[in-house]
């Protein structure tokens, strides 16, 4: 089926508009989680029984997968359709074996990893968050497959589907939270346990009728392993495996590191981590996911010009979305974590604490934004050495880090750690992929441009700083809160992008010039 090309914007948009539709259902489902569960022993025992199947869930979602599968099946297409598809095939039925194994495993040794990573779980609390990993392992085979499809699914330009499909769980979870929420939390928690299961096979079911249009049916082949154009994406997979495995590492030692401070630090970390998750989630990945087909046709091709501009274009787009949110996280942490999560269980001293945290997590939305997207040309470029290579200093330098300023700061000094290990290793990505690219990536010249947008982010600060006063924040949401808060965002945005047209930043004058021919302007 021949298809339009995209440009770089338009992929984007397309990408991120499903980014987004399933990160505000995502958002929605930890305010109502947090609202109903408080910030105490069952939500933190949830947290830890989710980190194993949530480390392989993101691994395998924003980059693991795809970035050994993407390569090899575009290269396949390129000599002929039929190779593309067998490979695909080998690929899913591999992914099946593994994943089921993993999820076996999991189950069995749920009560020695609960008993590693949360070492202060005693009792019951012990107990249920064993009894919720096991409950929650086999998430791993749907989000694996959904992977698989979204790989397909990008190679046709197609993004929309497979970034709108773990909106799907969050509908269960908040279903689950809603209408059954049982005599006590450990109901409500067991109901959203099984609520997850359910929506990973949903967001897997909605995805079909697209991966048949493109594809057609693809089934999963348990045979021909021995094929040596498999053979050689299951080596590629083994790399990207400890290249995840490196980098989600620094997860578990932080949540270790979580459980021993006191009651809901666990709960105030996990919130702040997920708000600046939020905006890096949608412009990042969602821009990471575009680019990665894209430089492996201009790595395919032999097409370096290709490579620097789409490489700098994405960067831009990301830079110019990125840099004004990280200001508004900055300096109006506290209204915004009070508006989303003071009600309920919720109180005020959860919000200062989480609105803290997250204004220490900012350099690590930034630096992890950067990451996913640097990550990109070494995929292409067959260099996962340096993917590993880096991703082990980071878990050193994170540990290091963590267990220096945990006992100082308590969750200040975690989120302390994590920024300060991103940053580093979003420098040294980008001090070594300038040497690989003949002619460099135009490094400095991204530079100039992201401290100009950060300049045409100076009016829009000072203005929020003035209306700020007039917010009551420790009430949480009103009405009047929410309008001073509404307030901000616009007359804050619409202050960026006039301060932006005069430093003819261009791709505001892109992204506006967009959405005005959408709304028909």
């Amino acid at each position: 089926m021949t298809q339009k090309k995209r440009t770089l914007l338009q992929s984007f948009m397309s990408s991120s508009s499903g980014t987004l539709v399933s990160k505000l259902f995502g958002l929605v489902r930890e305010l109502v989680l947090s609202s109903v569960l408080g910030a105490g022993k069952i939500y933190d025992s949830f947290i830890i029984a989710w980190t194993f199947p949530g480390i392989i869930r993101r691994f395998v979602a924003d980059e693991g997968l795809t970035g050994a599968l993407m390569p090899a099946i575009g290269q396949a297409e390129k000599e002929a359709k039929e190779q593309a598809r067998l490979l695909a095939s080998q690929a899913l039925g591999a992914l099946l074996i593994v994943c089921l194994l993993l999820s076996v495993v999991g189950v069995i040794a749920a009560p020695a990893l609960v008993g590693w990573m949360a070492p202060s779980f005693t009792g019951e609390q012990l107990s249920l968050t064993i009894s919720l990993s096991q409950v929650l392992f086999p998430f791993v085979i749907f989000v694996s497959v959904l992977s698989w499809m979204e790989t397909l699914l990008n190679l046709r330009e197609h993004y929309f589907w497979p970034k709108v499909a773990p909106a799907m769980v969050s509908v269960c979870v908040i279903s689950a939270a809603f209408f059954f929420p049982g005599e006590n939390l450990t109901d409500t928690i067991w109901a959203v346990s099984f609520a997850t299961l359910m929506g990973g096979v949903l967001q897997v079911l909605i995805c079909i009728p697209a991966l048949k249009r493109l594809w057609g049916i693809i089934p999963p082949r348990f045979t021909g392993f021995s094929n040596p154009r498999f053979k050689s994406l299951l080596a590629e997979m083994g790399k990207v495996a400890l290249i995840g495995i490196a980098a989600k590492i620094n997860i578990i030692v932080l949540r270790y590191l979580a459980s021993t401070l006191e009651e809901g630090a666990m709960t105030w970390y996990w919130n702040a981590t997920r708000l600046v998750d939020f905006a890096q989630g949608i412009i990042a990945v969602g821009m990471a996911s575009v680019l990665l087909p894209k430089i492996v046709k201009a790595v395919a091709d032999n097409d370096g010009i290709a490579f620097r501009e789409h490489f700098g274009g994405a960067s831009r787009l990301a830079g110019v979305m990125l840099i004004p949110f990280a200001a508004f996280l900055l300096f109006f942490a506290e209204p915004f974590v009070a508006i989303l999560l003071r009600h309920g269980k919720y109180t005020w001293g959860d919000v200062q604490q989480t609105s803290t945290a997250m204004q220490l997590l900012t350099p690590f939305m930034l630096a992890v934004g950067g990451i996913n997207i640097v990550k990109k040309p070494f995929y292409a470029l067959d260099r996962r050495d340096v993917l590993l290579g880096v991703g082990i200093f980071g878990v050193i330098l994170t540990f290091g880090l963590g267990f220096w300023l945990c006992p100082l700061y308590g969750v200040n000094g975690l989120a302390a750690a994590l920024s300060i290990s991103t940053t580093i290793q979003l420098t040294l990505y980008l001090l070594i992929v300038r040497t690989l690219v003949d002619g460099g990536l135009g490094l400095f010249a991204l530079l100039k441009y992201f401290a100009i947008v950060a300049v045409a982010s100076l009016p829009s600060i000072g203005i929020g700083l003035f209306i700020q006063p007039f917010g009551n924040w420790e009430n949480g949401f009103t009405i009047m809160n929410a309008l001073i808060l509404t307030a901000i965002g616009i007359v804050g945005g619409i202050a960026f992008v006039i301060t932006a047209t005069l430093l003819k930043i261009e791709e505001i004058h892109s992204i506006v010039g967009k959405f005005r021919r959408k709304l028909g302007m």
